[in-house]
């Protein structure tokens, strides 16, 4: 895994697939959005996984999105908005 923002890492996950872990649940749904309705790159599925202070969501992409792809579109967002969006609920 590779953090690429505050709060996000981007790997390859079973069978070379995209996935994105995100720290926070309503960080989660921000990037989700932004995926899926602004670059077209809507996830699969998900998990979640509790954890003390929250959830971190992993976000796993079909087989046909490359990894550089989704890190070329969050690499577009500001750090700081990625950290207010977090500060929201921790």
């Amino acid at each position: 895994m590779k953090r690429i923002l505050p709060h996000i890492d981007i790997g390859l996950g079973e069978g070379n697939r995209c996935v994105l872990v995100i720290e926070d649940y309503e960080l989660f749904d921000v990037i989700s959005d932004y995926l899926g309705d602004e670059c077209d790159l809507p996830h699969e599925y998900q998990s979640s996984e509790q954890r003390p202070g929250g959830e971190i969501i992993t976000m796993y992409f079909p087989e046909s999105v490359e990894a550089a792809a989704v890190e070329e579109c969050l690499s577009r967002l500001s750090p700081a908005d990625i950290e207010r969006i977090y500060r929201l609920n921790n």
